[in-house]
């Protein structure tokens, strides 16, 4: 009997530890999700008016045209692997709600108007996007017809609670590094610079700030460029697929984005630089 009525408490203290540590998880996964985040309201200080045309472009070569938000932005579907499914929201329902300097906020430091974060934003590559890119960018969204809003849903799992909590993965405003250079606001009056702003707003989310690689995203170094020929590299950005023909569904929005000679000069250049490699491209 005593030791049954041992057994019985043991088995009660280890479910009260196991409720605590779940209850735990919950509270501080909310917390981080619920919380406020200071980042300021900054009006933006464009050289020249907006380039609508510029600005559909940009939103392609960022993601959140023909990427994240749909093909023009309808909404559509993040997935991070075993931690969160979501539906992005449709634009053109979110947009009217926010004033521009609100959405530039949103945009760069993943803060949406209640001072809550937004969640799979991947405000940490957007951080780097120049006043005039950006300006561009919202005239071409704002000119949008409205669209039917998605059903949202955002779906959490426990794995997914458990990594934001330990910092396997983060909300959109805390992956901002606000000490990096906007290079979108220094000098691109090189190959290399040019590049490295496309690289910066473009490569990151897949392949790190660092471009060494990205575990969560499954994104490997951008090192593997040392295999690529000029013209191996002109195809990646065209089609999406590697030198060896596979189909990467993370990388088949790349065709539509419709990326310019320069550009993919300037990438390529600036990457191979970057990982200590010879060029290949002209570029001036």
């Amino acid at each position: 009997m005593r030791t049954s009525t041992v057994f019985v408490r043991i088995l009660g203290a280890l479910l009260g530890v196991i409720v605590l540590g779940v209850g735990g998880v919950y509270g501080v996964s909310e917390w981080k999700l619920r919380r406020q985040y200071d980042a300021p309201l900054t009006p933006l200080h464009a050289q020249g008016l907006p380039d609508v045309a510029a600005g559909m472009h940009m939103a392609k070569v960022v993601g959140c045209w023909a990427g994240c938000h749909g093909k023009e932005a309808e909404g559509g579907h993040l997935f991070i692997d075993g931690n969160i499914v979501s539906v992005s929201p449709t634009l053109s329902q979110v947009l009217p709600l926010y004033s521009d300097d609100e959405l530039v906020r949103l945009i760069r430091y993943g803060v949406k108007r209640d001072g809550r974060t937004a969640v799979g934003m991947i405000s940490h590559t957007f951080w780097s996007l120049g006043d005039q890119d950006l300006v561009n960018i919202i005239a071409h969204l704002r000119r949008q017809p409205v669209r039917p809003p998605v059903n949202r849903r955002r779906e959490l799992t426990f794995r997914g609670r458990i990594g934001l909590i330990t910092g396997a993965w983060k909300v959109s405003a805390e992956q901002v590094d606000r000490s990096i250079p906007r290079w979108g606001e220094l000098p691109r009056t090189t190959s290399f610079e040019r590049g490295r702003y496309l690289a910066s707003i473009t490569c990151s989310e897949c392949h790190g700030l660092d471009f060494k690689g990205n575990p969560l995203e499954g994104g490997p170094s951008l090192i593997v460029l040392a295999g690529y020929r000029p013209d191996q590299f002109r195809h990646l950005l065209h089609t999406g697929k590697p030198i060896d023909g596979r189909a990467i569904p993370k990388m088949s929005w790349m065709p539509d984005v419709d990326f310019s000679d320069q550009e993919i000069a300037d990438l390529y250049n600036f990457l191979r630089e970057y990982h200590h490699l010879p060029s290949g491209f002209d570029g001036t």
